[in-house]
């Protein structure tokens, strides 16, 4: 009785051991997983911020032009039309109208 009791209780420690092993690589595994994920997200998310820094760069440096007296006159020019005071303008009768 002893002797089937000592097989058992070795069996049943096996059996433990091994599920614990199982269970243990089956997380480590899902882990490994999680932390591809996250760490593809984060560099998405670091060439995003990247992006948004250059953007946010572009209209600092466009917010500073906008009050310029350059910027004021190449606005006249392109859409008002206004030429300066010294300048010819020549105008081309072959050059289809704009509609």
């Amino acid at each position: 009785m002893k002797k089937l009791f000592k097989v058992l209780k070795r069996v049943f420690v096996l059996i433990f051991v091994i599920a614990f092993f199982v269970y243990s690589a089956t997380t480590v595994f899902k882990q490994q997983m999680i932390l591809r994920q996250v760490k593809a997200q984060q560099r998405e998310v670091i060439v995003q911020i990247e992006k948004i820094k250059k953007e946010n760069e572009y209209l600092k440096r466009l917010a500073q032009y906008v009050g310029t007296k350059d910027y004021i006159q190449q606005v006249a020019r392109e859409k008002l039309g206004l030429v300066g005071k010294d300048e010819i303008v020549f105008i081309d009768k072959n050059k289809k109208k704009k509609e």
